[in-house]
């Protein structure tokens, strides 16, 4: 009898013991103050997905106004543009260089990509329709696919454009070299040199840029049907939220830290493009939970990329998605303009977009997401810290959305909205500074 009592209490005293140890590894392994204060922002389930990933504002529509056509009037002289550094860049070069051809009236001939030569699938045919961009711009400027043979051995001039180039800076120093020379090569674009007094918009050139940026230049139909199975996929990785994934602009160059222009109350600085930590935590900060499906814009994974995937292990890059067969035909360095146009055309039609750094690429996604109403569209930015002179990392909605900043505002207009109260909406979205001491910078 003793000795069942006995058994009885070493049984009774293991059961005490095994709760014990239960309710230490439960607390042990119960959720930081950190994740405490972002699940927080969590509640309720409804707020927090129209916050995180947001509805689509209604398609902008055209409001520019036609560009006067050629009539009979019979183009001389050759245009010539040799395009660069992916397809985000050649909307604006192509753009100037039709502008120059019609104001010059003179024939464009079909545009180069300067690194075509060496990048499989990267000649201006492999990216674009060209019958497409030819029926778009009929009439308002003369296209032919290359120069007459009895042209083809002349010297051509090499004339460099600013961005943006205006009617003026083409009267004054393109068109005295044109009529000397009557072939021009455009091959070198830089940032608009600044003058006195800004010229004021001329309607003609506008219109024809807001044509060729958002209606001449369409993707060929490989790019878009990879481009669409890798949008398939990556709603097939995110069905933990309803399908919906984040694309992040996060390449090689920057992940090399290279410097960026940075917006600092308004004041532009340079400072290193933002690690993978770095938008690691200001993801976190802004709500997006660890399981969230991300899209890279990075061709492949490396170890550069540890400290973002041990925050969000969901990551995926093109490297992935494809299929072996076309992996070895398209993928290269991960910077070739095939590749370049994949990523453009993913980040285009993805849930949320955020680029890592500011720039073109980012500039010319936003345009397009802008224009078809996908306004959820993610800017880190650094600002002073309240009574204090660090500086914080923070995640918000782009001022190209809230404060209506992106020039594609001037080639679309909103029919039937209060474009402001819904600017205004979209501000109190954000920006979410991180909780984190990690993000002083």
């Amino acid at each position: 009898m003793l000795r069942m009592v006995g058994l009885q209490k070493a049984m009774v005293g293991a059961v005490s013991l095994l709760f014990l140890l239960l309710s230490y590894n439960l607390l042990k392994n119960r959720p930081t103050q950190t994740s405490a204060r972002v699940s927080q922002i969590h509640i309720p389930v409804h707020s927090q997905e129209m916050r995180l990933w947001g509805g689509d504002l209604h398609p902008l529509h055209p409001c520019w106004t036609n560009p006067t056509r050629l009539g009979a009037r019979k183009p001389w002289g050759y245009v010539m543009v040799t395009c660069s550094h992916g397809p985000h860049y050649h909307r604006a070069q192509i753009s100037d260089a039709v502008v120059v051809a019609q104001l010059l009236g003179a024939t464009l001939v079909l545009p180069v990509i300067k690194e075509a030569h060496g990048e499989p699938g990267s000649n201006f045919e492999d990216l674009y329709y060209v019958k497409h961009f030819i029926a778009t711009l009929e009439g308002i400027v003369r296209i032919v696919g290359r120069l007459p043979d009895e042209l083809k051995d002349i010297n051509k001039t090499v004339v460099q454009v600013p961005y943006q180039v205006t009617q003026a800076y083409i009267q004054d120093k393109i068109r005295p070299v044109f009529e000397k020379n009557t072939i021009i090569s455009l091959e070198s674009f830089s940032p608009a040199t600044p003058s006195g007094a800004k010229e004021e918009a001329v309607a003609e050139i506008e219109a024809t840029r807001c044509l060729v940026t958002h209606r001449s230049l369409l993707f060929v139909q490989p790019i878009q049907r990879i481009g669409d199975r890798l949008l398939s996929r990556m709603r097939e990785a995110a069905q933990s939220h309803n399908g919906h994934f984040i694309a992040v602009d996060l390449r090689f160059d920057m992940l090399q830290q290279k410097l960026c222009n940075i917006s600092i109350d308004g004041v532009h600085h340079k400072k290193r493009c933002f690690s993978p930590l770095e938008l690691g935590l200001v993801l976190r900060s802004y709500g997006f939970l660890s399981d969230a499906a991300i899209y890279l814009t990075q061709s492949r994974l490396d170890k550069t990329l540890d400290a973002l995937r041990s925050m969000y292990p969901n990551i995926f890059t093109k490297e992935y998605s494809m299929p072996f067969n076309e992996e070895n035909q398209y993928l290269y360095s991960g910077n070739t303009q095939f590749e370049m146009a994949v990523d453009f055309y993913v980040c285009t039609h993805s849930d949320v977009f955020v680029s890592a750094a500011p720039g073109m690429f980012y500039t010319a996604v936003a345009a397009e997401r802008i224009v078809a109403g996908h306004t959820q569209i993610l800017a880190p930015t650094v600002k002073h810290r309240l009574s204090s002179r660090d500086l914080v990392l923070s995640l918000g909605i782009s001022p190209f959305v809230t404060r209506r900043e992106h020039p594609v505002y001037s080639c679309f207009c909103e029919k039937g909205a209060d474009v402001k109260s819904l600017s205004q909406g979209l501000e109190s979205l954000g920006p979410h500074p991180v909780q984190n001491d990690q993000l002083s910078v």
